[in-house]
């Protein structure tokens, strides 16, 4: 029992994501003049600037870095459980579909030769493919709600065996109160956790990239803290459900203990 009990109990951290950005300096393009014997033309050329060259190398780290927390969050969204098929494809399309236009945007910023459109390109990265803003706090939050959810089924499983030796004992002649209280209390954090869980997910699922909107970036982001909240929520009610647990069965071995002492006192008369 001890060791499905240790099983059960595993809880999330959540960290903060860091949103990094990349500089650009504005160059100018180099003009060059040729003559031909039958006239002067002119051929204008972009030239590739030192500070060009390093934003690009950094936008190329960004993009690279980006891509491997989006396949690593797609490897944890084919571990759920307890979501449905639709929504795990959904996001299993979503990461995907950004993996590969991340990979068109770094083919198109390695080939920019102006100035400006490089600099536009590059402030895509964050403006348009919100990454760590928005898409990967999204998985995580449905990662670890199904997490939870799952830890959530393995109580109520063993909470079911702890109702069945409770009600042996009361059929007994036992006084149960203390261990059918907290067996309540045991069904009903377990109940809100999934709930809370479930809704952390609900309220996360529609967020979009703001484009650099500052309205829609503000409500990502309030919706991001309540949906954490929410998780933090589930975490505390499976704590307490761990309680429950562990008042339950030390219940129980007293009462096991107390049965055995009495049965081998009758046996001596």
């Amino acid at each position: 029992m001890q060791t499905t009990l240790s099983k059960l109990i595993s809880l999330m951290v959540f960290g903060t994501l860091l949103i990094p950005a990349a500089a650009l300096a504005q160059t100018s393009a180099a003009a060059t003049m040729t003559a031909g014997s039958s006239g002067t033309s002119i051929g204008v050329s972009a030239t590739i600037t030192a500070k060009m060259t390093t934003a690009i190398s950094r936008a190329d780290q960004e993009i690279a870095r980006r891509t491997t927390a989006l396949n690593a969050l797609n490897t944890r969204v084919q571990a759920m459980q307890k979501v449905t098929d639709q929504f795990k494809q959904s996001l299993e399309t979503a990461i995907e579909g950004q993996v590969s236009a991340l990979a068109t945007l770094q083919t198109k910023i390695d080939a920019d030769t102006d100035a400006t459109t490089l600099k536009t390109d590059v402030q895509s990265i964050t403006q348009s493919y919100r990454i760590y803003a928005v898409i990967l706090p999204q998985g995580r939050i449905a990662a670890a709600a199904d997490r939870l959810v799952t830890i959530s089924g393995m109580m109520t499983t063993l909470g079911s065996k702890l109702q069945t030796r409770i009600a042996a004992l009361q059929t007994g002649g036992t006084d149960v109160t203390t261990l059918s209280n907290a067996l309540s209390d045991l069904s009903a954090k377990i109940s809100d956790a999934s709930t809370q869980a479930q809704q952390s997910v609900t309220i996360s699922a529609v967020l979009t990239p703001d484009q650099g909107n500052k309205t829609t970036m503000a409500s990502n982001t309030a919706t991001l803290k309540e949906a954490r909240g929410d998780l933090m929520v589930a975490q505390n009610d499976l704590i307490a459900a761990r309680k429950d647990i562990a008042t339950i069965m030390a219940g129980l071995k007293v009462d096991a203990g107390a049965t055995a002492s009495t049965s081998a006192s009758a046996s001596t008369q």
